[in-house]
Parts: C-alpha cells; structure tokens; sequence
C-alpha cells in the first residue's frame, strides 16, 4: 500500500498533466499577436490578387 502511495506522489496530478496554461498568458499573447499579423497580410495579399483578377477580367474584350 505505501508503494502505491508513494507512485501515486510522484506522479504529476491530473491537474498538472491537462493544464494547458503551461506558457502562460503573456507568451500566448505574444504568440497570437503574431498571428493576427500574419492573418493580415495574409488578407491584404488576397485582397490585393482579387483587386488584381477583376482589373484583368474588366480589361479583357469580351467574346
């Protein structure tokens, strides 16, 4: 029985195991900043590439 105890001690917690917060808020802030960053440019490029296709498709003659 004081081997199981003495197992179950050294064992990290349930609570320790899941907890997902490991980083802690800030470096997740700093990690989604960064991505909110990339998700912009990301968007400014398509926005861009459609501007771009629908100035091609007004400049070409119709058939």
């Amino acid at each position: 029985m004081r081997a199981a105890l003495a197992a179950a001690e050294s064992r990290p917690s349930p609570a320790d195991r899941f907890n997902i917060d490991r980083e802690g808020p800030a470096k997740r802030a700093v990690k989604l900043r960064a991505l909110q960053q990339r998700f912009q440019k990301l968007n400014e490029y398509c926005d861009e590439a459609a501007a771009e296709i629908r100035a091609s498709l007004e400049r070409s003659p119709p058939r």
